[in-house]
């Protein structure tokens, strides 16, 4: 998975576990597409000070994820969900293709 998506993924999965800067900062990267210049004039920061910060979190979140490994689940629970999908196919009721929608949602 490009580095990219996945600490999107990561963010999304660990984000109330960051400071409220940090989260600040890699959102506004990955999620709002701003440049490190950007991020630290918001913040008052040079822009050294922002690049560091966003580097030492992505690390935090890495770290995270390789001791909880919630991304690879989720990842695997979708991918099993889509196959459950697609094997029913017409042959599935109205019902269960929902809750299986449902579930897919909530994950």
């Amino acid at each position: 998975m490009e580095k990219h998506f996945q600490l999107v993924y990561l963010l999304d999965l660990y984000g109330g576990l960051l400071t409220e800067k940090q989260y600040h900062i890699l959102n506004s990267y990955y999620n709002e597409d701003q440049t490190i210049s950007e991020i630290a004039e918001a913040e008052s920061v040079s822009r050294q000070a922002a690049f560091d910060l966003l580097k030492r979190t992505e690390k935090l979140l890495m770290e995270y994820d390789e001791k909880l490994q919630l991304l690879d689940k989720y990842l695997r629970n979708k991918e099993t969900i889509s196959r459950i999908l697609q094997t029913c196919g017409c042959s599935a009721d109205a019902d269960c293709k929902k809750l299986l929608s449902q579930l897919e949602e909530n994950l």
